[in-house]
């Protein structure tokens, strides 16, 4: 399966490793405290990447208030650090960085292998694609222009919003129907259907599409220079036929560079600012995409935006709040929603 570490293979793995690493030391921190004990390990800021939506809402607070929220604030940096990298180097986070991506890429290959991996005609391609955007809008709309800053504010504080890194871990330590359902999607879905999550259903990288049309980084594609054997359609992910165009301007273009690879003509293709602009090669994109995630974590450091300012002592005591409510005889329905449904006295 990897029978070429190319730049972008060692990039993903890089931050496969890193993700592994984080993930590892997070389940550590939420053991120790789902026994009722203070953690004596550090809480590891960079596992808010999985937490966009509460980078978003950050981002909605931080803009009306001019401060940073502190209850997951390494969200809001990693969140903008991931929009600025789709404006500079296309959707590359999708390419060199994202795990879920990665795990995608692999099982769409392993599909290839089984010869399950279909790709869906076109008359049902355009549609689903838009399920993304269906979704990316809902939250847009949602955060972004239905809830004023307060209501914000307010749930950014609240005992949700303050444990939300914890229930992202129980939504796979302890998955409910709609977690499995969600864990299947991410898993199956791309072992049938090429590049199936991705392509349909992350509203993450619906966004990114739609930043990556502001990156002046295209691929370009010489017309004189081309043999038109068309490796570089075949080895495309997204499915976009480089082959037929002098420019790919295309929300699904992940800068993956695979099409740049395939090409046997080193002048035909290239990921560049116009056509005759300096080459971007793989290496460059890849190192662009470590310094920058490093970049913004030191500066979340320097800047005392990094660490979540909530102590692991009022988690502490979420936790046992959260345990107490499952263990309750009104399952996982909070104490505040069963006072409101009691008849009035």
């Amino acid at each position: 399966m990897f029978s070429r570490l190319t730049p972008r293979r060692c990039s993903q793995l890089f931050f496969l490793c890193l993700t592994l690493f984080i993930g590892w030391r997070f389940a550590l921190w939420v053991l120790a405290l789902s026994t009722g004990t203070l953690p004596t390990i550090n809480r590891p800021p960079a596992v808010e990447a999985f937490l966009p939506l509460s980078g978003l809402m950050n981002l909605k607070f931080t803009l009306g208030t001019g401060a940073i929220h502190g209850a997951h604030p390494a969200a809001l940096l990693l969140f903008l650090a991931v929009c600025v990298s789709a404006i500079l180097v296309k959707k590359s986070f999708c390419s060199f960085v994202c795990p879920v991506g990665f795990a995608g890429e692999m099982a769409g290959r392993l599909g290839k292998r089984l010869s399950l991996a279909r790709r869906l005609p076109k008359a049902l391609d355009l549609p689903l694609r838009g399920i993304k955007y269906l979704l990316l809008s809902f939250f847009l709309w949602s955060i972004l222009f239905k809830m004023p800053v307060p209501a914000v504010g307010g749930f950014l504080s609240s005992s949700y919003n303050l444990t939300s890194d914890i229930r992202m871990f129980h939504f796979f330590t302890e998955p409910s129907t709609g977690s499995l359902i969600t864990l299947g999607l991410l898993l199956v879905l791309p072992l049938v259907i090429k590049n199936g999550w991705c392509r349909y259903l992350c509203p993450y990288g619906a966004l990114l599409g739609l930043l990556s049309f502001l990156s002046p980084l295209k691929i370009h594609r010489n017309e004189s220079a081309c043999i038109h054997c068309g490796r570089c359609t075949r080895a495309c992910p997204s499915s976009l036929a480089v082959d037929l165009s002098t420019l790919i301007f295309s929300d699904e273009c992940t800068g993956c560079l695979s099409c740049v690879d395939a090409c046997p003509e080193k002048e035909a293709l290239r990921l560049s600012t116009s056509p005759d602009g300096a080459h971007w090669s793989p290496k460059l994109v890849a190192l662009i995409m470590v310094c920058l995630f490093l970049l913004t974590a030191g500066a979340g450091r320097l800047s005392g935006n990094w660490k979540s300012h909530t102590p692991d002592r009022v988690l502490l005591m979420e936790v046992m709040k959260m345990k107490a409510a499952d263990a309750s005889p009104m399952g996982k329905e909070s104490p505040q929603k069963a006072i409101r449904k009691e008849p009035a006295q």
